[in-house]
């Protein structure tokens, strides 16, 4: 099979003696989404395309697009760039393949997730989240990209975003148009949150987690609050925002991450 190219890039001036905290984006997103977020100071912050997306690899088997092929490419790319250890802060999509990068490799010291979960827990729930996001990989497939941005940019998940400033909207929406109906579709068919393995019975809790969620997305803040229950050592900050924080709220979020990484490091 083609050997997967991960395409990653500084967010800001890498200094070796300094942590790293490696940025995940979400689905549809690219490691642009995090740019000119943290400031250079004290900590490097390495952003990565996952696969599918951005400059990343898109148009190889679908098996490197399953969550473990995607955790062993992530680890071979940190060992190529000799950095260990590592923090990892990932976004929704992003986030999930954080947690599971957390739980598969002891190299994570700590985790923020933002608006993410650790998979669905009932299996019923889950087959049924997994034949929705295989037909909505069907629809990227047989349509044009922008039909599906169209509908993806009006889900509710996303409604708050309709409150940003227009040129930030435009720049969301040319990310999203930037993507390959391929490598959207794999993501959801084989790495999706019905695929996804459920980890609410193995969550971290030897390292620590901050848990951020936007104080209008209910359905996260419940997430976020039954992960804590089970891991008493994760912590909780909720932002004035949607469920994309770090775009919504980007200096309240960045200040909160860089407070964590100071407490926690």
């Amino acid at each position: 099979m083609i050997e997967v190219r991960y395409h990653y890039q500084w967010l800001n001036n890498f200094q070796p003696n300094r942590p790293t905290i490696v940025c995940l984006h979400g689905f549809t997103g690219t490691l642009g989404t995090f740019s000119n977020l943290f400031p250079d100071r004290d900590y490097n912050f390495l952003g990565i395309d996952l696969i599918g997306h951005g400059q990343t690899s898109i148009y190889v088997h679908p098996a490197y697009y399953r969550m473990e092929n995607v955790i062993s490419n992530l680890q071979k790319l940190m060992r190529s760039l000799q950095i260990k250890p590592y923090y990892v802060l990932g976004y929704s999509m992003g986030g999930r393949v954080a947690l599971a990068w957390a739980v598969n490799d002891p190299n994570v010291k700590g985790l923020i997730l933002e608006s993410a979960r650790p998979g669905i827990a009932d299996e019923d729930e889950r087959q049924a989240r997994r034949q929705n996001d295989n037909r909505l990989a069907g629809k990227i497939l047989a349509h044009p990209l922008a039909d599906f941005v169209n509908y993806w940019e009006n889900i509710p998940l996303f409604a708050s975003q309709k409150q940003l400033s227009s040129k930030i909207r435009q720049h969301i929406r040319k990310q999203r148009m930037s993507q390959q109906s391929y490598g959207l579709a794999m993501s959801l068919m084989m790495m999706g949150t019905g695929q996804q393995k459920n980890y609410w019975g193995c969550l971290p809790k030897k390292i620590p987690v901050l848990l951020v969620v936007g104080e209008q997305d209910q359905k996260f803040q419940e997430i976020a609050r039954k992960m804590r229950s089970k891991a008493s050592q994760m912590t909780i900050s909720i932002l004035p925002s949607g469920h994309c924080v770090h775009l919504e709220v980007p200096v309240l979020f960045s200040k909160m991450v860089l407070n964590w990484l100071d407490r926690n490091i």
